[in-house]
Formats: C-alpha cells, structure tokens, sequence
C-alpha cells in the first residue's frame, strides 16, 4: 500500500486479484506491462459510486512478487504488524505516500487521480486519452526514491 497509494481495502482486492489473475494466466486484463500500470477501471470491485481507484503505477517486479504471494486479509496484515510491535495503521501509508509524491515532482492533480479522488467523468475526458508515459516515468523515478527510502 505504500508504494500504491491506495486505501486499505482497494490494496487488498488489489493484491489479491493479481494473484487471482496470475494464478489463472489472465494477469494482463489488469495489468498493463508496458506502462507498468495495474487498470483498476476494468474491474467492478473498484468501482463505486465516488472515491474510484481507476489507475496505479506500479513497478513490474512488485506485481511479479505479489503474483508468487498468497492472499491477505486486512486482519493478517494487523496481526503480522501486532507480533513485530509494529505501531502502524495502514492509512498513515497512503498519506504518506501522498506527501512523497508530491515532494517528488508528481503534482497534486496526477497524485489525486492515483489515490482516486478524481470523478469519472474527469477521468475519462482528460486522463484517459492522454499519454501516461510521462507521468509512468515520474512516478516511478519517484517510487524508486521511496523504495529507497524505507
């Protein structure tokens, strides 16, 4: 979820339908190798009525080692981080992640369409249609710092 920016329950259904799909050989209905992009809009799970997660810039190894994973469950991740006496709730991650960002020469705009607080409308008019490689390359010059970081 750091590295995602997203919600705690969208990471989750995120991480586990990269399993799903990579079990089943189907990992590119959802994730978009050449521009290193999970396409949420393409599923229904993520989709609800606002607060939409339609795109996330991922590197491709990360999805590799999500893809070789099990399953998680929210209460996993709390009791993992409960036994390491990690003092950590998981939305400190996308606010976080929010801030990184934007000190990392991602704009506030391109870092609410990547945390889904864009509405669809606004999505598909402007984002959508543009060239995402650019903003592919930004994110992930900058998800390489954070990586770096921690």
């Amino acid at each position: 979820m750091l590295l995602s920016g997203l919600r705690k329950k969208e990471g989750i259904q995120a991480f586990n339908l990269v399993i799903d799909l990579a079990g089943s050989g189907r990992l590119a209905e959802y994730f978009n190798e050449d521009l290193s992009m999970l396409e949420h809009y393409k599923h229904r799970q993520f989709l609800r009525n606002t607060k939409n997660a339609y795109i996330t810039i991922i590197p491709r190894q990360l999805v590799m080692q999500i893809a070789n994973s099990k399953p998680v469950s929210y209460s996993a991740i709390h009791c993992y981080l409960y036994r390491k006496h990690l003092k950590l709730r998981l939305k400190e991650l996308r606010s976080f992640y929010a801030s990184f960002m934007v000190r990392h020469n991602i704009i506030s705009e391109e870092v609410d369409l990547l945390q889904g607080r864009v509405s669809k409308s606004i999505f598909v008019r402007h984002y959508l249609k543009e060239n995402p490689v650019e903003l592919r390359d930004r994110v992930m010059i900058a998800l390489t710092q954070l990586e770096q970081s921690i």
